[in-house]
Parts: structure tokens; sequence; C-alpha cells
């Protein structure tokens, strides 16, 4: 069952939202219910092979790194 929803958003923000639906074909009530029910549903981590090729290219990278002093160089940096 269809129901009714009043959603208060910014001008500017209805404006992209109706040309990316345009772009997409939809409408911009039909976009918005799509991202409620993919906001609710759990998602699974991706496998290595999944991932973006960057992404992939730095999984690892960290293994055997001491985090902590790198996080305290972060701090000071950023003080």
């Amino acid at each position: 069952m269809k129901k009714k929803i009043t959603l208060s958003i910014d001008e500017d923000c209805i404006i992209a939202a109706k040309e990316y639906a345009n772009k997409k074909g939809k409408s911009v009530s039909q976009l918005v219910e799509d991202y409620f029910a993919v906001m609710g549903k759990p998602t699974k981590p991706l496998r290595r092979e999944e991932l973006p090729p960057l992404t992939r290219s730095l999984t690892g990278i960290l293994e055997g790194a001491d985090i902590e002093d790198y996080r305290k160089y972060i701090e000071e940096k950023y003080r």
C-alpha cells in the first residue's frame, strides 16, 4: 500500500533531485523509496577481488604497522 509523506528539503536540493530523477527516468518519490529500501538492508563485506583496483592495491598495506604511532603523529600534525 502506498502512502504519502511530507518532507522539508532545501529548494536547491529539490531542484537537483528533480534533475537527477529526470535523467534516471524516475520520479523523486521513486528515488526516495529506492533509497529507503536500500537503507535498511544489511551489506555483506566485499571479497578482495570485488574491490575497485585502487582499493585492492591498498589492502594489507598497514599489516604489522604501529598504528598507535601514526595516530599520535597525525594528532600532533593537525593540532
